[in-house]
């Protein structure tokens, strides 16, 4: 079973919201991201998520291996599903942090914060979609579901056959099993808003993202044994057969072929065990506990 205080951090702030910030309380909150190990010591101008939204952001990058190939070749990686082709906190070295941040209030002013290509490395800014208005950190609730408009993260796969693949029905399903299901939230600590809105932000633990991943994959792979041994490569996670037994058995029969909104995930594993399996890394140092030891903010990932 999952421990509560993992289904406690899936949707973390709703009685702080209907009580403490309609009082102006500042509240100490913890959030997650996964980074460029070379940019790990920086907060400010940086999107953050609580687990569920960060399970969602870590686990489409599977795909990637299979999604990426065709679509790098001619500069066409613009999809809801293939935009991370090209995000540095996708590809690369990588580290997962946990962070401790002092919230005021939130609002609906989400902003997407990235290293954009005419920016320096590191060199993190903040745009705002039209519509996104009102003080506080903004949030965005991660979805799936409708037009790129009602849902810019998984909008419904193309009705178009050519343009329809499987990685769009995958993209669309996580989301859903981890946002619309599963409570995943995104927040963005921009400059503008530091000492109005947030402050004091701290990296608590700062973790290799290959090794975050090992209690996350095995998990899955556990479950969907019969499934990933009979591929060709069974070890080998960039493969077709691979990546389509990982969401399979993460998300359930069909999962590259149908959408699976609330009601209709039967088969999918639970958020809650995920998300245990997810957060091991960061709640114990110790390798053969399922751990990761803890990177310096500043030296080198080893």
């Amino acid at each position: 079973m999952p421990t509560r205080a993992s289904l406690a951090l899936l949707w973390p702030y709703a009685a702080w919201e209907a009580h403490g910030a309609a009082t102006g309380e500042w509240r100490t909150l913890t959030f997650y991201d996964v980074v460029p190990a070379h940019c790990r010591g920086r907060v400010s101008n940086m999107d953050v998520a609580n687990v569920a939204g960060d399970m969602f952001f870590s686990t489409k990058d599977k795909y990637l291996a299979v999604a990426c190939p065709s679509c790098l070749a001619n500069k066409s990686c613009h999809g809801a599903a293939t935009f991370d082709c090209t995000n540095p906190e996708s590809t690369g070295q990588l580290v997962v942090r946990q962070l401790s941040v002092e919230v005021l209030a939130f609002g609906d002013a989400y902003s997407l914060c990235d290293v954009w290509p005419h920016h320096g490395e590191c060199e993190y800014s903040c745009f705002a979609p039209p519509g996104h208005k009102g003080p506080g950190v903004g949030r965005e609730r991660v979805c799936a579901g409708g037009s790129w408009r009602a849902c810019g993260m998984a909008p419904d796969p193309s009705p178009v056959v050519p343009f329809r693949h499987a990685w769009d029905y995958w993209n669309w399903n996580i989301a859903s099993r981890f946002g619309n299901s599963g409570g995943g939230e995104w927040y963005s600590l921009t400059a503008a808003d530091e000492g109005l809105h947030w402050r004091n932000a701290s990296v608590v633990k700062a973790i290799d993202q290959a090794c975050q991943a090992r209690a996350f994959d095995g998990l899955v792979v556990s479950r969907g044994a019969a499934c990933f041994e009979a591929c060709p490569q069974p070890a080998n996670r960039s493969s077709e057969c691979w990546v389509d037994c990982f969401f399979e058995t993460l998300l359930g029969p069909g999962a590259a072929t149908t959408l699976k909104p609330p009601g209709a995930q039967t088969g999918a594993m639970d958020v809650g065990h995920l998300a245990d399996a997810w957060l091991s890394g960061l709640r114990h140092d110790d390798p053969a506990k399922g751990g990761c030891p803890p990177l310096s903010a500043l030296l080198p990932v080893p």
